[in-house]
């Protein structure tokens, strides 16, 4: 028979034990090992900032639709304008024989299409649009777009307070074609008429690209068209 202290002693060495293993079980969890840096995906523009993500020639983002009314829209700062960044300045009225088409890009702010001349098997569009730069080094950009050209004519007016250049080169032509995107071809015998209307604000563009004859038969509405500028 054991004693009474070594009794004792043993329930008391039971008790230390299991106070022991209680405090163990109960105590602050370990912490989780961190995550390493290579594997958290970084904040995409739209998680940083709390907005929508938004989106050459001239180059692209913001929204322009079809622009049947002829009332010019805008775009903002340099080479790669955003339509509807700023203002409208100007105002027009397409010529009746232009059917009003679809703009094919954003950077569009209104799209013609002109029925292509006896002679050819091209219809051609007029586009309508904004950018940055100078007058002349938009041409030059135009110019370098054409192979074997011959010598461009250029001419300035100022119409209601506008200033507006008008250039007309022919060539074989090196760009897409009339399809935004399309893969740069040789296209022999076209022409490019192009008017920059410069006011407030960014300048307006006024191209017209494709078969020479096609292009030709367009200057009376793009005459028509300039003719009826106006501020907005």
């Amino acid at each position: 028979m054991l004693s009474q202290k070594a009794s004792l002693a043993i329930v008391a060495v039971i008790v230390g034990v299991g106070g022991y293993a209680l405090l163990r079980n109960d105590g602050p969890p370990a912490p989780a090992a961190a995550i390493p840096a290579s594997n958290m995906a970084p904040l995409s523009a739209p998680q940083m900032a709390g907005t929508t993500a938004l989106p050459p020639g001239h180059p692209a983002i913001g929204a322009a639709g079809s622009n049947t009314s002829g009332m010019g829209m805008g775009s903002a700062g340099a080479a790669m304008p955003l339509p509807g960044d700023e203002p409208a300045t100007l105002r027009w009225t397409a010529p009746a024989t232009w059917k009003v088409l679809p703009n094919p890009s954003t950077m569009r702010l209104a799209t013609y299409g002109v029925p292509h001349a006896a002679g050819d098997s091209e219809d051609t569009e007029v586009s309508v649009s904004r950018a940055g730069g100078t007058a002349d080094a938009n041409i030059e950009r135009w110019l370098g777009q054409f192979d074997n050209r011959g010598k461009e004519t250029r001419t300035e007016s100022t119409r209601k307070g506008l200033k507006v250049t008008v250039v007309d080169v022919s060539g074989t032509f090196l760009g897409g074609g009339m399809t935004p995107g399309a893969a740069p071809a040789s296209h022999p015998g076209w022409s490019l008429l192009a008017a920059i209307v410069e006011g407030s604000g960014t300048p307006y563009f006024v191209k017209i690209t494709g078969p020479a004859a096609t292009v030709r038969s367009a200057r009376p509405g793009l005459d028509a068209l300039l003719a009826s500028l106006a501020p907005s």
